[in-house]
C-alpha cells in the first residue's frame, strides 16, 4: 500500500509538469470566472474582494500566467524526483529486509 502512495505522488508530480507546460504553451485567463479574450480588461480586487481601481488587460493577465508556469514545472519535477527517490529507497530497503519464516 505504501508503494501505491509513492507511485501516486510521482504521477501527481508528472501531472503538475504536464499542466504547467500546457498552461505555458496555450494559456487561458479568466476574470471572476469568465473567460477573457483579446481586448478584454479586468478590474483587480484584493484578497477581501474590495475593488482596487486597478485594471489589467487580457495580455497582462496572460503574461502573469506564463511567468508562473515555470515555477509550477519546477515544483512538479521536484515532486516527481522526490517520489522516484523515495521509491528507490523503499526498493533498497525491501532487498535487504530479512526473510521471515
Amino acid at each position: 500500500m505504501k508503494r501505491l502512495g509513492l507511485w501516486a505522488f510521482l504521477v501527481a508530480g508528472l501531472a503538475v509538469v504536464a499542466w504547467s507546460t500546457a498552461s505555458w504553451i496555450a494559456p487561458s485567463t479568466t476574470c471572476r470566472g469568465v473567460e477573457m479574450g483579446p481586448g478584454d480588461t479586468c478590474e483587480v480586487s484584493d484578497r477581501d474582494n474590495v475593488h482596487t481601481g486597478t485594471v489589467q488587460t487580457y495580455e497582462q493577465r496572460l503574461e502573469v500566467t506564463r511567468s508562473q508556469a515555470p515555477f509550477a514545472a519546477i515544483a512538479g519535477v521536484g515532486m516527481a524526483g522526490f517520489g522516484a527517490w523515495l521509491l528507490r529507497q523503499d526498493a533498497k530497503a525491501g532487498e535487504t529486509a530479512p526473510v521471515r519464516d
